[in-house]
């Protein structure tokens, strides 16, 4: 049974439109949030350095996982199918795996991320968990959506399964414009 946060956890009153997505895996989304997408770098699987301002102009889902985490692993699958599911749209899923813990390094979660979906997903690497601090998610696994132009829209720090019909439906409702 999915349970948010607290066991007795009600979604506030919004007034934004995303709010009719709360329902299956998603019934803990918070619609209510006003960060602007983290500015710290991140590396890919060659090393190079990463921003989110390269994706300015798509719809980015972006998710906060580690190899070690059991309902980060159990979500990864959906995650990949969600980017299937919008191949030739504006829209980017952007995993991004932070490094702590004994034997944990850029390659073994790598190694852990093909596994899971072999190419389907892109490979990012947060050595240094400066993206999880600034995002300010205090959870995994983590998924937060922003708009095209950078700004969170949504965010969910239980997991989900990201190709379900309201989680395909929300992120196309960013798609269209809706906040």
């Amino acid at each position: 049974m999915l349970t948010c946060r607290h066991k007795d956890f009600q979604p506030p009153a919004t007034t934004s439109a995303l709010a009719e997505h709360r329902a299956g895996s998603l019934k803990c989304l918070d619609v209510d949030t006003e960060l602007a997408a983290p500015t710290s770098p991140f590396v890919d699987e060659s090393g190079a350095s990463h921003t989110f301002a390269e994706f300015k102009g798509k719809v980015l889902v972006y998710n906060i996982w580690a190899e070690w985490c059991g309902p980060c692993v159990k979500e990864m699958p959906s995650l990949a199918r969600l980017q299937k599911a919008f191949a030739g749209k504006d829209v980017a899923v952007v995993p991004v795996a932070f490094g702590s813990g004994k034997g944990v390094t850029r390659e073994s979660t790598l190694a852990k991320l093909r596994e899971l979906v072999g190419e389907d997903l892109p490979f990012f690497y947060d050595g240094e968990i400066m993206l999880q601090s600034e995002a300010q998610t205090g959870a995994m696994p983590a998924t937060i959506i922003y708009d095209k132009e950078g700004q969170e829209v949504a965010r969910l720090t239980v997991p989900a399964e990201w190709d379900s019909p309201e989680a395909v439906a929300l992120v196309q409702a960013v798609l269209d414009g809706k906040k």
